[in-house]
């Protein structure tokens, strides 16, 4: 690897342990990150002023929808050929399930998520312990930004809700038009880190990307008067330069977020009932009925919310059942890959007389 090129991809987010990955490849291959996705394929970028379109080669879907591509990815390609080679190992990978039941890929090698939702009927604790437990899960640090502050006639009631998700998780009140209140924001947006925002259609995240980046990058719309419902404005995952050096992603609002294999991300998010649960009288208690309940105790002294248990068993049982039903399509997927390959190193070849 080119040691005179790392300054440039510091500048979209390289980190110094990636250059021993690419040493083990091909010397003409360059990195290159994905800072754009497509339905016809990706832009691709070596550096920020060297941005190329790429079409995905067939062999990519051959793999599950996660083992594909994504924004934020470091790729290995040939700027011969003009084809992606190689995806360099993820730190870690933001999904959800789609609405088709697939794993859907939403952005790689994030630092800093920017859990985005407005001070308004917009607003769900339970919405917000879902991103939280996909965060957690893949090791990325947590910022809930609370936007339309200067719409709510009681703005520090929402910070309040918000802060009691957990105490090490920061809470951020601003108003994504102003540039100055944004500032609050900075410290995560340094050198070499990436931010991805996450949040609802119309909660203002492409405002708040222009603002961070004090500059038009994204296209903005109102949410709706009648239910703070928004309209999505941004249509593909984009990442972008920030003036105080990192980069920030973008992406299409998302009215479901279903999560699956963030089982270890749940019970972080619910670190106070699976501690209570250490108590319960008996080991399978199901803080139900059962007598001796340390959870059910806390919520009769008011010190755990009802609404927080039940938020709690279905997260659980929506990461089991979908982690099931991925771990299925993946296996089915793979035979359909290795039937499609033995077919054809077994099709004839005929040779031209």
């Amino acid at each position: 690897m080119d040691v005179d090129r790392l300054p440039e991809l510091s500048e979209l987010g390289w980190k110094p342990d990636r250059s021993q990955q690419v040493m083990t490849y091909a010397e003409h291959l360059e990195p290159a990150r994905v800072i754009e996705s497509h339905r016809s394929g990706l832009v691709v970028a070596p550096s920020l002023a060297n941005q190329h379109e790429f079409a995905l080669g067939g062999r990519w879907f051959n793999l599950p929808p996660d083992e594909r591509p994504v924004v934020g990815d470091w790729l290995l390609i040939d700027p011969q050929t003009e084809s992606i080679e190689v995806l360099l190992d993820r730190s870690n990978l933001i999904k959800r399930l789609a609405p088709s039941g697939e794993i859907q890929p939403i952005a790689a090698n994030i630092d800093t998520a920017f859990v985005v939702t407005s001070c308004n009927a917009d607003f769900s604790l339970s919405r917000l312990e879902r991103y939280l437990s996909v965060l957690h899960q893949e090791d990325i640090v947590p910022v809930i930004v609370l936007t339309k502050a200067d719409l709510s006639d009681q703005p520090e009631a929402f910070l309040k809700q918000a802060g009691s998700l957990g105490a090490d998780i920061a809470v951020e009140l601003v108003n994504a038009l102003d540039e100055d209140r944004v500032g609050v924001l900075y410290k995560w947006c340094g050198r070499g880190q990436s931010i991805a925002l996450l949040g609802s259609s119309g909660v203002g995240k492409s405002t708040l990307v222009n603002s961070l980046c004090k500059t038009p990058v994204q296209a903005t719309r109102a949410a709706r008067e009648a239910d703070d419902k928004g309209r999505h404005t941004t249509t593909y995952r984009s990442l972008h330069k920030l003036p105080m050096g990192g980069v920030i992603l973008d992406s299409p609002g998302m009215r479901e977020f279903q999560i699956a294999e963030a089982d270890a991300g749940v019970d972080s998010v619910f670190e106070d009932i699976e501690g209570l649960a250490v108590s319960c009288r008996f080991n399978d208690c199901g803080h139900g009925s059962e007598p001796g309940c340390a959870v059910r105790a806390a919520i009769a002294e008011g010190s755990v919310e009802e609404r927080r248990l039940d938020s709690y068993f279905k997260l659980k049982k929506e990461d089991r059942f979908n982690t099931e039903t991925v771990a299925e399509r993946h296996a089915r997927m793979r035979t359909f890959g290795k039937m499609v390959r033995k077919h054809v190193s077994e099709k004839p070849r005929f040779k031209r007389d």
